[in-house]
This record gives structure tokens, C-alpha cells and sequence, in this order.
């Protein structure tokens, strides 16, 4: 098991990053509390403490720190972000990472909902990966989509733009990503290996 100190400020830096990027509720549901990344466990116990209470903790104690020089860089981004947060009050960090717990909550909702609906719309029988996508908003879509191709083409990369692909298949055309052809038959996207492509 690994223990991080990230703090809320920390939690209220990577919301904003992540909303000026256009991020989605995975991306806004910002740094877990804990993670499994195959036999590590990493853990965040710190991420209900502002930085000023972890410092003066610390300063109180007498204990050794360290103050990581680029924190103060202003040619990253993460850093501008902390100087808005120190000069706009009304932005207030730990209101931001209450909303990252929030959109943390939503994120595990859509992600057992999605479990769900792999198991429950596969439609057979047929050898082909085959979902049926009727009534499904595309938040739902874009992520049976994402998890079709990764079981398809293990290697795909998770975080790929996939907004063409999906507004290729609700028009009716079949398209390609990565490895991977995708053709909608009625309701239904049939996923399998996309041919080789000619010379």
C-alpha cells in the first residue's frame, strides 16, 4: 500500500485544470481517495485537510519538510491555477473538492450502471461483440463504447477521442477507431477487428 499526501487544495487545483480542459464526470471526479493499480493499493487520507493546516501540523511539530521549487513556477499550469485560488476568495477550494466528492459519487453511479449494461445488452447469439444501444444517452454510449473496444483491442489507448466514432454510428454509418470497426445495425453496434488497412 502506497499513502500520498495529496490535500483538498490539491483536489481543487486538478478540478479546475481538468473544467478548462472540457474534462467529463471521470476527469472532474478528480484525485480518489483510493486507487488499485494491480497489486498496489494507493491511498489519499489527506484529501478532507487544506494545506495550511497540513503546514502549520507540521510546523508545530518541529517536523523536516521539503518545498518542491516548480510549486512556485509560473510556466505550469497547476501553478497559475494556485495563484488564482490564493487571490480569488469566492473561489474556495474546499467548496471545489466537495464538488470533486460529488462528481466522484456520480462517476461510480455511471460506472456500475455501465457494468450493468454490458452484461445486460449483449445480444446473441452471434460470435460478433454486438450492444444494443436503444434509449441509451450518449454518456452511457460513450462509455459501452469505450469498454467494447478495449475488449476487442486491448491496447487502445482509454483516453482517445471517441466523439467522431459516436457521431458517426447515431447517423447510421459505420466507422473505425484504432483497431477496431464499429457498424450500427438498427439499434445495435456490431464491434469486431477492423480489416487490414491496404497498402
Amino acid at each position: 500500500m502506497l499513502a500520498t499526501a495529496h490535500h483538498a487544495d490539491d483536489q481543487a487545483e486538478t478540478f479546475l485544470t481538468r473544467a478548462v480542459r472540457g474534462s467529463g464526470v471521470g476527469g472532474l471526479a478528480g484525485i480518489r481517495a483510493r486507487r488499485v493499480e494491480g497489486d498496489l493499493t494507493i491511498v489519499r487520507p489527506l484529501l478532507g485537510w487544506r494545506r495550511a493546516e497540513l503546514a502549520k501540523i507540521v510546523r508545530e511539530a518541529g517536523l523536516p519538510f521539503a518545498t518542491d521549487p516548480s510549486n512556485a513556477d509560473a510556466r505550469f499550469e497547476r501553478t497559475r491555477v494556485r495563484r488564482l485560488l490564493a487571490a480569488e476568495p469566492w473561489l474556495d477550494p474546499a467548496g471545489l473538492a466537495a464538488a470533486t466528492r460529488h462528481v466522484g459519487e456520480a462517476e461510480q453511479a455511471l460506472a456500475d450502471i455501465t457494468d450493468w449494461l454490458w452484461r445486460t445488452r449483449r445480444v446473441a447469439p452471434d460470435d460478433l461483440l454486438r450492444l444494443d444501444m436503444a434509449d441509451l444517452p450518449r454518456e452511457l454510449r460513450r462509455r459501452l463504447t469505450r469498454k467494447a473496444l478495449s475488449s476487442i483491442a486491448p491496447g487502445i489507448d482509454p483516453a482517445a477521442n471517441i466523439e467522431p466514432l459516436l457521431d458517426a454510428l447515431a447517423s447510421g454509418r459505420a466507422a473505425t477507431q484504432g483497431d477496431v470497426l464499429v457498424t450500427p445495425q438498427g439499434q445495435c453496434w456490431r464491434f469486431e477487428p477492423a480489416p487490414p488497412r491496404r497498402a
